[in-house]
């Protein structure tokens, strides 16, 4: 049934949940509103914010969100790193990332704001953690062993958020963070793709009864459909379609499975199409929308129905497109209620360097005049970006875990300044991790240049060594300070030893090296006003 007002999923979803304790399950606010919501990671970014994030920065931080005319915070949970030992039957919870998780909290519902947690990103950079981001998503596509971790970790966050239930705006889970399907098992060989098809049930659910064998045995170009001879498709297939319908089947599981700790869990949809190739056309394909759902998720960009050729769109014309996204992901107005979590109206990513995007200058005019279509059209809105971040290639970079993660010798300490934690490297000192860059940076090999930005507290000089060649010696300052060095080096070594040594007494904090910033106009790296915040301010204060 629709609701003719409605905040983000505050109520049970289509879903049954039967065989749930009611008791147990967490109530979300009943209180009826229109989600103001920003993604928060401080001056960190997504895939460091819970090891990075400075507890006397976090209220003032929260402050300015709210003075913004935001209601809503929303929080990018790990399973990686809130969790280790993936190789036991039974994880390792990491304390300090579920105590940090309280604290925030704690803090964002003291402004009286509330809180929405992503449950499950992907994203964690803790060397301790002995499961990749691909092998946990294939699991959840074909383990009891990698569904029962789930279970366990979904229940310890539960443990925290029973406390701050009267602020919670909801749980969701996103198709991004269970990507595989997508983007890596049509790739893999056809004897891979034979046995994944077997593990995932995929030749089980086209055989279902409800299935037309016939249209379905004339795509896979077969006259039996078994599991000794149904792969997973490529992609430049025509039954690549019937998988495409059978991914949906698959993480809807996966939402039903979150839904037996989190009754209320709505999903953020894929709101793009897939290209289906028949007789050298490509036929696009859309994925269940959830218009049956009250409470889902769901993202834009400019580019959504633009030529994508480059061009700067007018405030006018985003406005049209940006009509046209809403009117598909609502079903032309039969389900209104989905948050726009991911309101990118700038973009700046560089997979999609052609992707329209707004004029600079129109983007505010924009702002202001999306905003009947968003209260008509939608029941929330989020920032992803809500302050510009860089992809600093360090884990614990500000050293809120002590040494955690570092390499160093005994020249080396942690020294606490004003209650935020420094390292301090004397002279002949150093710290280093270890990584494989490209798979923290995707785009580290497009780089010409690197940043290496610190907090200096005392002044000194230090040498910066990529697997023990030098990228850069450079005398550092007290202060927020950024150098420029050449990124040849790091590209060079992609699978790389990085190294900070001192050569005389150095005390710095916030260390980064990195080579891009997510932008998008609200605030920038370090946090000062960006050319977009007064119309985003005029948005809120409009919705």
């Amino acid at each position: 049934m629709l609701l003719t007002f409605v905040s983000l999923w505050m109520l049970t979803g289509c879903q049954s949940d039967e065989g749930v304790d009611k008791e147990t399950q967490i109530t979300e606010t009943t209180e009826h509103f229109y989600v103001k919501s920003v993604h928060y990671f401080s001056s960190a970014w997504p895939k460091t914010f819970w090891q990075n994030f400075e507890k006397p920065d976090v209220p003032k931080e929260l402050q300015q969100i709210k003075n913004d005319g935001f209601n809503t915070v929303v929080l990018t949970v790990p399973w990686r790193g809130f969790e280790k030992n993936f190789s036991a039957d039974k994880t390792t919870s990491v304390d300090a990332m579920y105590q940090r998780l309280d604290f925030m909290l704690q803090e964002i519902t003291a402004l009286d704001l509330h809180f929405m947690l992503r449950l499950g990103f992907p994203h964690d950079f803790n060397p301790d953690v002995d499961a990749s981001i691909l092998q946990l998503c294939q699991g959840m596509y074909t383990e009891e062993k990698t569904r029962q971790q789930w279970l366990d970790y979904l229940n310890n966050i539960k443990n925290i958020v029973t406390s701050y239930q009267s602020y919670s705006a909801g749980m969701m889970i996103s198709w991004e963070d269970f990507w595989c399907p997508h983007f890596v098992f049509t790739e893999l060989s056809q004897q891979e793709r034979l046995q994944l098809a077997q593990t995932m049930g995929y030749s089980e659910w086209l055989r279902s009864s409800d299935k037309n064998q016939h249209a379905i045995k004339t795509l896979l170009g077969q006259n039996e459909i078994s599991s000794a001879n149904t792969a997973i498709p490529k992609k430049n297939e025509q039954s690549y379609v019937l998988y495409l319908d059978f991914i949906d089947h698959a993480l809807h599981d996966i939402l039903l499975l979150t839904r037996t700790v989190f009754p209320n869990t709505s999903l953020e949809i894929r709101v793009d199409k897939d290209p289906v190739k028949v007789n050298d056309k490509l036929i696009w394909v859309g994925h269940d929308l959830y218009l049956e759902d009250s409470h889902r998720a769901t993202y834009w960009a400019p580019f959504w129905g633009a030529k994508n050729q480059g061009e700067l769109l007018t405030a006018d014309e985003a406005v049209e497109k940006f009509d046209y996204f809403l009117n598909y992901v609502t079903g032309d107005g039969i389900n209104n209620n989905h948050v726009i979590e991911q309101f990118n109206f700038t973009d700046n990513t560089p997979y999609f360097p052609n992707n329209a995007n707004i004029k600079p200058d129109e983007v505010n005019n924009f702002l202001v005049k999306a905003a009947p279509l968003l209260k008509q059209k939608s029941s929330g809105y989020g920032l992803w970006a809500y302050r510009d971040y860089a992809d600093n290639l360090f884990y614990n970079a500000y050293f809120e875990q002590g040494l955690h993660g570092w390499q160093h010798n005994e020249q080396v300490g942690i020294q606490a300044i004003n209650g935020d934690n420094h390292v301090h490297i004397k002279a002949g000192g150093f710290i280093e991790q270890s990584m494989i860059i490209s798979d923290r940076v995707m785009w580290a090999v497009s780089y010409e240049n690197m940043s290496f930005c610190y907090q200096g507290h005392k002044a000194g000089e230090v040498v910066i060594t990529v697997n023990d060649e030098q990228v850069v010696q450079l005398k550092t300052e007290t202060g927020r300070q950024c150098h420029l060095m050449p990124a040849e080096l790091f590209k060079k070594h992609l699978k790389g030893k990085i190294r900070i040594q001192a050569l005389n007494d150095v005390i710095m904090d916030e260390v980064k090296i990195y080579g891009f910033i997510q932008e998008l106009g609200v605030y920038d790296h370090f946090g000062q006003p960006g050319p977009y915040l007064e119309g985003v301010r005029q948005l809120n204060k409009e919705l």
